[in-house]
């Protein structure tokens, strides 16, 4: 998005904090999203948000945070213990192989969910939280093609990150459902970053539009 040449690693090995993803930079390990995006701008000289005013700013930062800290709760759920069963399929592994992979990380992330607080919650009332959260993004975005208006900003990334993993590896899930049926604008606005950035997605993928 800010025209930052790198390499991309198909290792799946966590980063210095224990979380994905990470970069190297010149031999340097540095872990969390928000803390390498401000590096980088300050190494590179760049801002996605440079057309943003303080109070368009701090918007941002306010879905960001919510979807990071809020919805992103509800998404693990929905994919790693609702549908764990299916998970093997997209990932090409055998069963036996994944399952050994699966039944940890299934633990873990109800034992962070549980930490968090959100995990104390019922499922129906997990699903009515997570709901709103999207609703209250699609209400934001509206009819505009990005976030926070004509252009891409630094947003743009978390929720893309998110929604497009909605939107391609829980298809059978109620968060599904509210992007692609409750909120169309958000399918839209991924198929939008998807073109827009990431012309081979298809090819990389083996997916076809219909597929989609």
């Amino acid at each position: 998005m800010a025209g930052i040449p790198y390499e991309p690693s198909t290792e799946m090995a966590m980063g210095p904090k224990g979380k994905l993803p990470w970069i190297e930079y010149n031999g340097r390990a540095m872990g969390d999203s928000n803390l390498i995006i401000e590096f980088l701008n300050k190494e590179k000289g760049v801002d996605l948000n440079r057309s943003l005013r303080d109070a368009d700013r701090a918007v941002s930062r306010a879905f960001v945070k919510m979807l990071e800290e809020n919805t992103y709760w509800g998404f693990g759920r929905c994919r790693w213990v609702d549908a764990k069963d299916k998970q093997f399929e997209m990932f090409e592994l055998p069963w036996l192989v994944f399952f050994f992979f699966l039944k940890p990380v299934t633990k873990k992330i109800k034992k962070f969910m549980w930490a968090h607080g959100i995990g104390r919650h019922s499922k129906d009332e997990l699903e009515a939280i997570i709901e709103k959260d999207l609703k209250a993004l699609s209400n934001f975005l509206g009819s505009k093609p990005f976030l926070m208006g004509d252009e891409p900003t630094e947003a743009d990334a978390a929720v893309f990150g998110l929604l497009a993993e909605i939107l391609w590896t829980i298809p059978d899930s109620y968060m599904h459902r509210v992007v692609t049926e409750d909120c169309p604008n958000l399918q839209a606005y991924c198929i939008r970053m998807k073109e827009r950035y990431w012309p081979d997605w298809d090819q990389l993928t083996g997916k076809t539009k219909k597929d989609q």
